[in-house]
């Protein structure tokens, strides 16, 4: 029932579970919500196809689809890894909770809940510095231009702006409300992909240090 992956690595376990990717889902969690956060993401990468067609002669908005694409593709394919090697990871976290069984003396514990401390201290700090720069990312080009409105009004709106250079086909000021969702959204399953399996291997990785100090 990975009882104590689950307590020692709880941040990383509900990320996972956001996604889809914890072992101990229903089925349809399971199957709906890795496809869900595919679709969200692999659905900008047609657009950014289409701006770099119709921009191509404009370096910035080149080197900005570019980035953006390669950005979006390491998000694709850590989803893909953990989804194509479901088996061997579900059988890493239950090899892991059986050292937990094993190792049951109180020097044993110890070293593994001081690890397991090291990895949780890591994944609280790298997720919130991760978070907020995304919310940063998000909501200074769209909101920050209303905000000044409110504050420091001119004599007319200053435009609003989305946070990826994507020429969507429609007018940006139009349709704001649906682009910036549907961007936010994008950023958000995108970002959570990144922590959530950052963070997990990141504890594995620790937790076989720990495994090490106690078998040397």
């Amino acid at each position: 029932m990975l009882v104590n992956i689950s307590r020692e690595y709880n941040i990383s376990r509900v990320l996972l579970s956001c996604l889809g990717l914890w072992p101990i889902q229903s089925k349809f969690a399971k199957r709906f919500l890795p496809s869900f956060c595919f679709i969200v993401d692999i659905s900008f990468v047609p657009l950014e196809i289409l701006t770099l067609y119709k921009h191509g002669h404009d370096g910035q908005m080149i080197f900005e689809c570019l980035y953006q694409m390669v950005v979006t593709a390491i998000f694709l394919v850590k989803l893909l890894n953990q989804l194509l090697n479901y088996n061997k990871i579900q059988q890493l976290y239950e090899t892991m909770e059986t050292h937990w069984n094993i190792f049951t003396s109180d020097f044993e514990v110890q070293i593994l809940k001081r690890y397991s401390h090291v990895a949780h201290q890591f994944t609280i700090f790298y997720s919130v510095m991760i978070y907020i720069l995304a919310v940063m990312f998000i909501t200074i080009p769209s909101l920050g231009p209303m905000l000044l409105d409110v504050l420091l009004p001119l004599n007319k709106s200053r435009p609003k702006n989305i946070a990826t250079f994507t020429d969507y086909g429609v007018d940006q000021d139009e349709y704001f409300v649906p682009i910036f969702l549907y961007t936010s959204l994008m950023i958000v399953v995108g970002i959570t992909i990144l922590v959530a399996t950052d963070t997990m291997h990141v504890s594995c990785t620790v937790h076989a240090c720990g495994l090490f100090q106690i078998i040397g």
